[in-house]
C-alpha cells in the first residue's frame, strides 16, 4: 500500500479509469457479438459506432477497428 498522498490518489484514479475502460470495452465486444448474430442494419451500425468510439479513445488500435468493421460487413453481406 502506498504511503504518499499523491500515490494514494493515483491508485484511486487508476481504479476509476479501469472501471470505465472495462465497461466500454465490454460494451464494444457485446455490440460486435450482437452484430454477428443478428446481421441486421441496426445492430451493425451500433457495432460500427462502438468500434469507432473505442478507436478514437485509444482503447483499440485503428487497424484493429478497421479489421473488425471489415469482417462485420463481410458477414452481413454474406447472409
Amino acid at each position: 500500500m502506498a504511503n504518499i498522498k499523491a500515490n494514494i490518489k493515483n491508485i484511486r484514479k487508476t481504479e476509476r479509469r479501469t472501471k470505465v475502460n472495462r465497461t466500454n470495452v465490454s460494451a464494444t465486444k457485446t455490440s460486435i457479438k450482437k452484430a454477428r448474430t443478428n446481421k441486421d442494419a441496426k445492430s451493425l451500425s451500433e457495432a460500427y459506432k462502438r468500434v469507432d468510439s473505442s478507436c478514437s479513445k485509444g482503447k483499440i488500435h485503428k487497424n484493429k477497428a478497421n479489421r473488425i468493421k471489415s469482417r462485420l460487413a463481410k458477414q452481413a453481406n454474406k447472409k
